[in-house]
């Protein structure tokens, strides 16, 4: 693993709720929300939300089937 992707993993960014709002409140409420996950060039799809602290919420995605990279 390159240093550059190691450096990704162990520092990723934090978002809040304050900034994912200020984000999403621009948007119409009938706009369709993507997850896209740039170092394994796959689309990502939600799972679900975990609570896991007073002030943290987890955001659960998994890999779309149809984006999964083939073995070549």
């Amino acid at each position: 693993m390159s240093k550059v992707i190691r450096k990704v993993v162990a520092d990723p960014p934090i978002m809040t709720v304050g900034d994912l709002i200020d984000e999403l409140c621009r948007l119409p409420d009938t706009a369709l929300v993507s997850f896209h996950c740039p170092m394994l060039e796959q689309e990502l799809t939600f799972y679900r939300l975990r609570r896991r602290s007073k002030a943290v919420v987890e955001i659960e995605v998994n890999a779309s089937p149809q984006s999964i990279p083939s073995a070549a």
